[in-house]
């Protein structure tokens, strides 16, 4: 790969660019879906291919290829080259990139390989969770069960001397039953996934993933809609790992800068909440579906904190961010194949815990409403507005849990709701998920503690 990867770069910089790089990927994929018994999907493929880029004063040129020769390399490269070339007169803001070069060879290891499985034996793991479901109770009126696995191989070079291979190991298991009592229809997810081999699935956890969700939807049929209004809201684990992640991680993200689309433009250095307040995005966490030891530019990563102490510290960066910016790169150029061109992105993205026990959380809690998990939202990065829907919640009243509600949301100004964060317990869960962004998807994990963020509204009935 390595003699590949040069002579798409030498090809480039012949043609005039001033930087190139590239990326080669061989990817292998399992999926396989049962819904209420029946299989409906098992599919097994493979992803190879390279992504080149090359630049000049400001000007990207991006392309791909299946060719993995050296002639095919050599032409892809000429041909991007010559695209940056074209365009780099109606680029307004001229720079250069530069940054730290890395040489790696880094084999992740894994326990139980995703190819010494059998497609029998997962496709056997999908339908126990299907059945757990579906034999849960008599008022699970549909189930969809799904299993999925990635194995990546990714050479990462460019013409700053940066050279690294790299392996990634990632499942997935989802249960997403329906239960229904009468008219009365409703629907839950949970899902499992680190990083790591088919050991994975060998969890508590995963091999009772389809009983928890059949155990929660049917205590949904028992909830009732929240009432509107103004709340002192916990927010779970879950639901406060997607605020955190999505109203303020996606604001954090250094492309946001040059096009002014974020909230967070001015907040460099500044307080952005109160000063036990911190948040982290952490690519180095052992074990978690959001870890990586190099970004898909071949910047080695690190832990990056975000806010520290309530004051906004850092921005997610990729080789142009950094460039254009003046700052440090530090490893969060993510794409999601070689298919397409690296952004900003997050990894773990999480609230660090404090010091609350989260019973005695509730218990301070005279009046408010426990909201966990999430359905769905949306967020305006420029503007700091978000809202997202709550799997389910809890009254609260006078410091004890109480009826179950759903159809009930939490909207706001990211800034605004921040600086009402007044407790933040000591526990701490992330949850696996896949973050969108520019038409591209990459493995994340989100979460933290139990926090409670004082009078705010919440949306319901």
């Amino acid at each position: 790969m390595e003699d590949l990867a040069t002579a798409a770069i030498e090809a480039a910089l012949k043609a005039g660019a001033s930087f190139a790089d590239v990326r080669i990927e061989n990817t292998t994929t399992t999926i396989i879906e049962i819904s209420d018994g029946i299989s409906k999907r098992s599919m097994a493929s493979r992803l190879k291919g390279a992504g080149i880029r090359a630049f000049i004063e400001g000007a990207w040129a991006f392309a791909q290829t299946t060719n993995l020769t050296a002639a095919g390399m050599r032409t892809t490269g000429e041909s991007v080259a010559k695209m940056a070339l074209a365009t780099r007169e109606k680029v307004a803001d001229k720079f250069e990139i530069d940054g730290p070069t890395f040489q790696d060879h880094f084999k992740y290891k894994v326990k139980k390989p995703f190819r010494s499985i059998s497609i029998d034996e997962k496709m056997s793991l999908v339908k126990m969770i299907d059945d757990q479901s579906r034999d849960f109770d008599k008022r699970i009126a549909s189930t969809r069960s799904v299993y999925g696995d990635m194995h990546t191989e990714l050479y990462i070079a460019n013409s700053l001397g940066t050279n690294v291979y790299v392996e990634n190991s990632i499942p997935r298991l989802i249960s997403a039953p329906t239960a229904k009592d009468g008219t009365n229809r409703q629907r839950t997810f949970k899902s499992i996934g680190n990083r790591g081999g088919y050991e994975v699935m060998d969890s508590d956890a995963a091999q009772n993933i389809g009983n928890d969700a059949a155990e929660l939807v049917i205590e949904l049929l028992s909830s009732v809609a929240a009432k509107g209004g103004s709340y002192d809201v916990v927010m779970d684990p879950i639901l406060n790992g997607v605020m955190t992640h999505e109203a303020f991680g996606h604001a954090a993200e250094a492309d946001n800068w040059p096009s002014h689309s974020t909230v967070l433009e001015d907040k460099v250095g500044k307080e952005v909440g109160p000063e036990y307040l911190s948040i982290t995005d952490d690519p180095t966490m052992d074990g978690k579906r959001g870890s990586f030891e190099y970004d898909w530019e071949g910047t080695k990563t690190k832990k990056r904190t975000l806010v520290k102490d309530g004051i906004f510290t850092e921005l997610l960066h990729s080789l142009e961010t950094a460039s254009r910016l003046d700052m440090e790169p530090n490893g969060a150029a993510r794409s999601q194949s070689f298919m397409s061109a690296p952004l900003p992105r997050m990894s773990n993205t999480f609230m660090e815990p404090r010091d609350w026990d989260v019973d005695e959380l509730i218990q301070d809690t005279k009046n408010g409403i426990l909201l966990c998990s999430y359905n769905y939202g949306y967020t305006q990065t420029a503007k700091g507005q978000f809202m997202f829907q709550a799997s389910h919640g809890y009254i609260i009243e006078n410091g004890e849990k109480g009826q179950m509600v759903r159809d009930v949301s939490l909207a706001g100004n990211i800034l605004e709701i921040l600086s009402k964060v007044d407790a933040i317990a000591k526990d701490f869960e992330l949850d696996a998920g896949s973050c969108g962004k520019g038409g591209q998807a990459v493995p994340t994990m989100a979460g933290g503690p139990h926090a409670r963020i004082i009078d705010v509204p919440v949306g319901g009935m």
